[in-house]
């Protein structure tokens, strides 16, 4: 660095040194001025800084890694990656166009308009101009109306949708073409425009054309003057109009370098020919399929109308065979365990069972019932809101639609168990409870369990046997009482991982993009299948998969692209298994050459080629065919064998039942002589389903706490389950072990030779009634409960062998039953006594008599009554009185009614809501009118069952058990269980009536006021003499009606010349008619026809007599009730009695049996006495659907049924129809009868059944294409013309790429015979 001179700091002045300052100053300007130019740096060696050199400059690979290009390639590629995830989350996240739909319909009306139209494509990727859109959505507004709905959009979508719509593989684009234009100004569809339109036209196509220049071009191309041009005319001059080039770069073709404009135009002329034929072509297909749709939409609803009747009826008849009702579910869920799976027995299979599980699953739970499937007349719309529109019957909603059914179905506030569907249709006449399980008996003598109660601990210790030991599903006292103690343990089924559906299909996906080198990895495993299908498929060109198919010689008519990625898929499985991947990979490479030598118009090169693929292919389409024929076959044998071997289990099932039945050869126990008694189990927990035997036949059965008994056939007794305190009275069998447990019913040796006839268990001791009126009891002695005397209270004790007990002097016992810790009996003169335990007044002898009896006592709060029933429970005891018929009215009103069946009960408050230390009759409004002949006391509720067959339940309704809503804890009253059954009563009783015509003032009303007397004219309705005169009552609602009775006159005229039942015969002939609709008031013509047409239900009144009832068919609802002369006459009678329920809750049946359990009860509905009842049932359910007859014949109920009608072959005339009008089985197959005409007969040449109709149905061929190809001029050799079909040779070649090529060899707009090479191909070609 230059040196610097450091100035030396002047001294401070002094006057000593002031005058050598001059001096000093001029030495310093000198020394500067010498400085001045110095330059340090001369004459030195100048020091260089060492210039920057970088690394890479000498060694591209110095200082760098090895891999830094991967590297940046590999960002690079994940930056792209991360950018096409966001636009695939954007494809995921795309709304489906429902969801659009909804959005965009903002009123919720269930339309759009054209507006909202245009505004929803782009959210569905669908690009089109606005004259297109218009165009599109006039052809979905078939009606015209301005608006659309979802299924009319979905016609749009189809014809847009290259994928998995048009089977073409048309795609619309967003360009405006002349077409759209010139269809969107022609209003009125003439298929021409005026000269004001064809301005418009060109202005809205933003075409800079001057007014002279329009006036000319249409002066021109109107050649005839008529003031109009056709579309052909207005496309010419758009062609000479427009932007050629722009036009054709638009539709992504490249304008050859050396083209004149018109060889443009002509390029242009034909890209925009083959968009229009393909337009067209993909509208008559979305066209076609709008029709289809239409007629598969009525199809379907009426398939979905006859499917409902076909299940109804089904379900109708498993009624009429028996049905089981479990309310409530025990303490701890115990009595609502799951169904089985298959109610098979060892030997037998029974098909079916999961259809009859739904069909009772539906009924228990109507919001998941088969009624609940709408079809497409209840269809909900596609809306953005919810319909805020409120149902009400008989107006905005039929009383026949299967939503009614839902919506006043009573089982909605009920609980209900759903396992007993197992015993629906077995014919179950009564029930008995214990704490923790159910046994059945059905009329046949089978026994039936359900319930048990699992193990409370969750886990077992470490040093627990359990560990390695089986425990069963149930306690060790449950499983006692079901006989499962020997279980085995269930095998666990081998977890076997199949690949889902979805993984299938995206393989398939996956080999079919790979094959067109399209396939690239989906960037969301989880959503692959998506990514295949929307992102990857649409990448495969049409035409790829069209020439892969045609190669391999298949027809791709009517097929989608996605129909074809399936073809595509098997044809290179079987490729790569036969021919191998070599000749695979060459197939596709011979592919990629046609496709080449096309776009170079080498079309003979191109066939040859295609004809090569072919003759490989020949044998692979020949195994393809025997493979297709073989699966056929297959398939076909596969359901004659299933059909063969149902039959064949059948008949041998049939023949072990019958055998088993008659089957008298005792088989014994392993220990003892006790009879081999089997127990099928209803759930998983239980036994299997047993085939029955003839000598194991029971005949009652009763339940305590942890024990049962039942009595057989033959009178023996037979008891199970914990034997503590010798309660199973089984001292004299099982070794003298007065307490053992018995897992299988034992015979009771102390009884052997006294027949019994009842028998009841209690909490710990039992008691039964022999023939000879005698009573025997055992068990427990604790409170007194065995009557034996004092000397229990002073020991506790107990007696392990059956013990008679004497009630009193000469008296004879009819009934027994046992409680908790108190017992009571019935005699043969219908006196009541109790004893045991006296806590709470159980014992109803008074409040003084409220401690233990040790010896039985009689009630004499009830002396004088006849006591018929008796029940004891937990604390409290219920008894009836006996039920009579007695004779009502006088004269010809007389009639048979029935009275007594009073209800008194005896308990403490918590019980009956009432402290009742003495018998009182429980006094409500709906038990007074009632005749009760059976009750039921259960842990803290009771039950009784009225002769009309009401159920009726009060007391603590825990868990719901006595069938009201579970908010209601406690039932005060009792309670009508609905959902069972309800008594009809009179219903047109002072209902507002009318007449045609009123005579002497004898006005409607007389026929509703309840006096059926008809001895005189003045109480009785009556009309004048005019023809078919009407009288009519309005019942106020809808009602189920299940009967009609019409009281005639009994007067007779004063004047002898007449015939004294002149009156009475006026009546006759006359209709009696059920309407849902109001009647017309109409006086003769037609009126009576339309009164009858306008009913669903009618009855002809022929037979003169006093009183006409008329039983409705069953399940019949209707408000309006009308009575009609056939001819003219006077019209009158004294009274009419309309019997039903109110509401459209159809009862499912009348209620036989009760039992109340703890927190349980099981109501039993049993079979139809009447086998005519039966029969009918049968026989409505196979005309139904001959597939009903397989499920139905596996119950004995229906088995002889099926012996004389079968699946219904011999059936003639349908019993569903009624009133004139078809039945919804009958109306499907009367409406498409030309088509079922074509199908062959069902299995074995028997009749179809519904489900092989509804194949036909859905599979019959769809309408004809209106579509008709153009007609294309080609020149031939010496200047003829031929036509050819477009369709011929539009897939061979692209006629705008051709004439581009030619241009470009310099060619022009030569002829097409031209040129040696080209020559030569269309040559060959033709």
């Amino acid at each position: 660095p230059p040196t610097t001179i450091a100035a030396t700091a002047p001294s401070p002045p002094s006057s000593s040194g002031t005058d050598n300052d001059g001096a000093v100053a001029a030495l310093q300007a000198e020394a500067g001025a010498e400085d001045a130019g110095f330059d340090p740096a001369r004459g030195r060696v100048a020091r260089r800084r060492p210039p920057d050199i970088q690394p890479g400059d000498v060694d591209p690979l110095a200082g760098r890694d090895a891999n830094a290009d991967q590297d940046a390639e590999e960002e690079a590629e994940h930056a792209a990656h991360l950018a096409d995830n966001e636009d695939l989350k954007a494809l995921y996240d795309a709304m489906t166009p429902e969801e659009v739909f909804m959005e965009f319909d903002v009123d919720g009306s269930g339309f759009i308009d054209l507006a909202e139209f245009k505004d929803m494509l782009p959210k569905l990727g669908v690009k089109m101009s606005s004259a297109k859109a218009l165009k599109y959505f006039k052809m979905c507004d078939t009606d015209g109306s301005g608006e659309i709905d979802f299924e009319e959009f979905k016609v749009a979508l189809y014809a847009c949708d290259p994928n998995s719509g048009n089977p073409i593989g048309f795609a619309p684009n967003n360009l405006l073409t002349p077409k759209d234009a010139f269809e969107m100004f022609d209003e009125d569809g003439s298929g021409k425009v005026d000269e004001d339109e064809f301005f418009f036209v060109l202005e809205y196509l933003q075409l800079d054309v001057p007014d002279e220049k329009q006036d000319r071009l249409f002066s021109q191309y109107d050649a005839d003057g008529s003031g109009f041009i056709d579309y052909d005319e207005f496309k010419q001059i758009w062609l000479n109009c427009c932007d050629v080039k722009k036009e054709l770069l638009d539709r992504e073709i490249t304008p050859p370098k050396f083209a004149t404009k018109g060889q443009l135009i002509r390029i242009l002329e034909k890209a925009l020919g083959a968009e229009e034929e393909a337009e067209k072509r993909a509208l008559a297909e979305a066209d076609r399929w709008r029709k289809w749709q239409l007629i598969l939409n009525e199809k379907k609803r009426m398939i979905a109308k006859a499917l409902r009747r076909s299940k109804l009826e089904l379900r109708t008849a498993l009624d009429a065979a028996g049905q089981v009702y479990t309310l409530g579910s025990g303490t701890y869920n115990q009595f609502a365990g799951d169904v089985v799976k298959d109610i098979s027995s060892k030997n037998y299979r029974f098909e079916g069972f999961s259809e009859v599980y739904d069909l009772w699953h539906g009924r228990i739970y109507p919001g998941e019932s088969f009624l609940a499937k709408d079809d497409d007349d209840n269809q909900k719309r596609v809306s953005g809101k919810q319909q805020d529109e409120k149902l009400e019957i008989g107006k905005n909603i039929s009383v026949e639609d299967p939503r009614v059914e839902l919506m006043t179905s009573p089982f909605r506030e009920v609980t209900c168990a759903t396992n007993t569907a197992a015993l629906w249709g077995r014919r179950i006449c009564q029930v008995a409870l214990c704490e923790n399980v159910a046994v059945a008996l059905s009329d046949l003598g089978e026994l039936y369990s359900w319930g048990g109660q699992s193990h409370w601990w969750h886990e077992v210790e470490e040093d627990a046997v359990w560990q390695t030991q089986w425990r069963g599903d149930t306690t060790a006292r449950s499983s006692t009482l079901l006989m499962t103690m020997k279980k085995d343990e269930p095998v666990e089924d081998a977890i076997e991982i199949k690949e889902s559906e979805e993984d299938l299909e995206a393989e398939k996906y996956k080999v079919v993009t790979t094959y067109y080198a399209v396939w690239s990895a989906p960037p969301q495993s989880d959503n692959r299948l998506v990514y295949y299908k929307d992102v990857l498929v649409p990448k495969i060109p049409y035409e790829s998969l069209k020439l892969s198919l045609e190669t391999r010689c298949k027809a791709v008519e009517q097929s989608t692209k996605f129909d074809m990625c399936d073809m595509v898929y098997r044809d290179i499985l079987l490729e790569k298994k036969v021919l191998g991947e070599r000749a695979h990979r060459r197939i596709r490479e011979m592919e990629e050459e046609v496709v080449d030598l096309r776009k170079r118009r080498k079309k003979a090169m191109a066939k040859k080629l295609i004809l090569d693929i072919q003759e490989m292919w020949e044998p692979l389409k020949h195994m393809q065919s025997e493979e297709d024929a073989e699966a056929i076959k297959k398939a076909e044998r596969e359901i004659e064998e299933k059909h063969v071997r149902g039959e064949q289990n059948y008949v041998k099932w049939r023949k072990g039942v019958q055998e088993g039945r008659e089957d008298m050869n005792t088989s014994f126990s392993a220990r003892g002589n006790s009879l081999d008694v089997q127990v099928s189990g209803i759930t998983a927990r239980g036994q299997q389903m047993k085939t029955p035997r003839g000598y194991a036949k029971a005949v009652a059965v009763t339940c305590g706490s942890s024990h049962a008994s039942l009595v057989h056939e033959n009178g023996q007794l037979y008891t199970w389950g914990m034997g503590a305190s010798g309660r199973l009275g089984l001292d004299l069998t099982e070794d003298g072990d007065p307490s053992a447990d018995a897992p299988k019913p034992t015979l009771v040796q102390a009884l052997a030779g006294r027949p019994v006839v009842r028998a009841s268990c209690g909490y710990a001791h039992s008691a039964a009634v022999t023939v000879d009126a005698r009573l025997f009891v055992w068990g427990s002695g604790a409170t007194g409960k065995l009557g034996l005397g004092a000397i229990t209270d002073q020991e506790e004790c107990f007696c392990s062998v059956p013990t008679p007990l004497v009630v009193g002097k000469n008296v004879r016992v009819r009934k027994v039953s046992c409680g908790s810790a108190h017992t009571a009996c019935i005699t043969d003169k219908g006196e009541l006594f109790v004893w045991g335990c006296g806590d709470g007044g159980r014992l109803g002898l008074g409040s003084k008599r409220m401690a233990t009896l040790y010896r039985p006592s009689r009630v004499e709060a009830l002396a004088g009554k006849k006591i018929v029933s008796v029940s004891c429970g937990n604390s409290h005891t219920l008894c009836s009185t006996a039920v009579r018929e007695v004779w009502q009215g006088e004269g010809s009103a007389r009639v048979k009614v029935k009275v007594g069946g009073d209800v008194f009960e005896a308990g403490p408050l918590n019980v009956l809501g009432r402290f009742c230390p003495s018998f009182e009759q429980v006094s409500a409004s709906r038990l007074d009118e009632l005749a009760i002949i059976q009750v039921s006391a259960g842990f803290t509720h009771s039950g009784a069952v009225s002769a009309s067959g009401e159920l009726f339940c009060w007391g603590n309704n825990s868990g719901g058990c006595c069938g009201a809503p579970t908010d209601v804890k406690f039932c005060n009253e009792p309670y009508n269980v609905r959902c069972l059954f309800e008594r009809p009563v009179n219903l047109a009783l002072g209902k507002p009536a009318k007449q045609c015509s009123v005579y002497s003032g004898l006005d409607a009303y007389l026929a509703v006021d309840g006096n059926v007397e008809g001895g005189d004219p003045n109480f009785c309705c009556s009309t004048l003499q005019e023809p078919q005169p009407w009288w009519e009552v309005d019942l106020g609602d809808f009602a189920v009606i299940h009967s009609i009775k019409i009281w005639n006159r009994t007067d007779e005229p004063p004047d002898p010349s007449f015939e004294s039942d002149m009156f009475q015969q006026r009546l006759f002939p006359s209709y009696l008619m059920l309407g849902q609709e109001p009647y017309l008031d109409m006086i003769g013509g037609d009126s009576l026809q339309r009164s009858l047409d306008n009913s669903v239900a009618r009855m002809k009144l022929t037979k003169c007599q006093r009183c006409t009832t008329w039983h409705v068919p069953d399940n019949i609802c209707a408000r309006y009730v009308r009575v009609q002369l056939e001819g003219f006459s006077f019209l009158h009678f004294a009274q009419i009695e309309v019997f039903g329920t109110p509401g459209i809750a159809k009862p499912v049946g009348r209620c036989g049996f009760v039992q109340c359990g703890k927190n349980v009860t099981v109501g039993v509905i049993r079979a139809l006495p009447d086998p005519r009842d039966t029969e009918r049932a049968y026989k409505r359910a196979v005309l139904a659907d001959a597939h009903n007859a397989n499920i139905l014949r596996q119950y004995e109920t229906f088995s002889l049924e099926y012996d004389k009608y079968g699946h219904g072959d011999s059936i003639k005339n349908c019993l569903i129809c009624k009133g004139g009008q078809l039945c919804e089985v009958c109306s499907l197959k009367s409406v498409y009868k030309e088509e079922l005409d074509t199908l062959p007969l069902g299995i074995g040449g028997r009749i179809r059944t519904l489900d092989e109709t509804i194949q036909g149905l859905l599979n019959a061929p769809k309408p004809p294409l209106e579509y008709t190809p153009p007609v294309k001029e080609k020149k031939g050799w010496f200047g003829t013309k031929k036509s050819t079909n477009k369709d011929d040779d539009s897939h061979h070649d692209n006629d705008s790429h051709a004439d581009m090529l030619a241009i470009e060899d310099g060619e022009g707009d030569r002829p097409e015979h031209e040129g040696a090479e080209e020559g030569e191909d269309e040559g060959e070609e033709g």
